[in-house]
């Protein structure tokens, strides 16, 4: 079997014509600790929400991975993948971004887009963004 993917953004030009495997994905941050990130709107990573096998529906983000504790060595540049998640932060993240719900003035996207966050993770397993 061939599974031939390509990703195309509105109004972008890419060199990438193909892709083979899947897309990487942030770990699971463990209860109790946090990751250091940056959310993405440029590159091949797409915002989707999508279903994710047994789970259901999942919110697909675009991120730079710039630390996090499962994660023992990644480049000081960070690292491309998607953090996957049908956490409420990342329901609200995805409403602002994709659904406009700054009252189209685009002030909370540029709060949103080239800012470090640190999402943690609470004893009781629920996610919260905050600027760090």
């Amino acid at each position: 079997m061939f599974i031939f993917t390509s990703h195309c953004k509105k109004g972008m030009v890419s060199k990438k014509t193909m892709s083979f495997g899947p897309v990487p994905r942030m770990p699971e941050v463990p209860k109790g600790e946090y990751a250091e990130l940056k959310f993405s709107e440029s590159g091949d990573l797409t915002w989707e929400h999508k279903e994710d096998g047994e789970y259901g529906m999942k919110r697909y983000t675009p991120i730079l991975l710039l630390s996090h504790p499962s994660v023992e060595s990644l480049p000081s540049s960070g690292s491309a993948m998607h953090w996957v998640s049908k956490s409420e932060a990342a329901d609200q993240l995805h409403n602002v971004v994709l659904n406009g719900l700054d009252g189209g003035n685009g002030k909370l996207r540029e709060e949103i887009f080239g800012k470090k966050w640190k999402l943690t993770r609470s004893i009781t397993g629920s996610y919260r963004l905050d600027q760090a």
